[in-house]
């Protein structure tokens, strides 16, 4: 049985009003909803409230959705969407804060003392740095691409573009990365 089967199983169960259905949903895409909040930027000490927050809309919205649809595209969407909220709700609250000392804060073209990191962390905070600079639709297409696997189609269909608005997104996304890294 594919992995997209036994989904479609336990979202026709969950719908039904089976707790466990949902439940072993949870369980199944919790890590690849973690590993999708980091690689868009979520800082570690966030990522379980944002991901706790994504399940409660999946458990909300789950009865109106669709199967002829894939569960994990429509997970990966949810995810993005919940992912923009976050970042939203998270600049509100940067406009209110002041930074208790200003020398502490620490600024994201800093850069650590090289003798200190070997060339694998070197070309990870590159990597970072480089994620950091894109805009939000082109990280997430290429972090859906690159590193969940995903095709164009299935990006398209998790983001809600077309599949010419993924590939002209992965264009610039891998562009500027390359600058970044170079």
């Amino acid at each position: 049985m594919k992995v997209e089967d036994h989904d479609e199983e336990l979202v026709r169960r969950a719908q039904a009003g089976e707790v466990r259905a949902f439940e072993a949903l949870l369980d199944r895409h919790q890590g690849r909803v973690l590993r999708m909040l980091a690689a868009l930027g979520v800082p570690a000490t966030d990522r379980d409230d944002v991901a706790q927050e994504i399940f409660i809309r999946v458990f909300r919205h789950i009865p109106r959705f669709r199967r002829r649809k894939a569960f994990v595209a429509w997970l990966y969407r949810i995810t993005v969407n919940s992912v923009h909220t976050y970042r939203g709700s998270r600049a509100a609250v940067r406009e209110r804060e002041q930074p208790l000392d200003a020398g502490a804060v620490q600024h994201p073209d800093s850069r650590p003392d090289p003798e200190r990191l070997a060339a694998g962390e070197d070309l990870a905070r590159r990597l970072e740095q480089a994620l950091e600079r894109l805009t939000e639709r082109e990280r997430s297409v290429f972090v859906l691409r690159e590193l969940e696997g995903l095709d164009t189609a299935q990006i398209a269909s998790a983001l809600g573009i077309t599949r010419i608005t993924v590939r002209r997104h992965l264009g610039r996304a891998r562009i500027r990365i390359q600058e970044t890294i170079e």
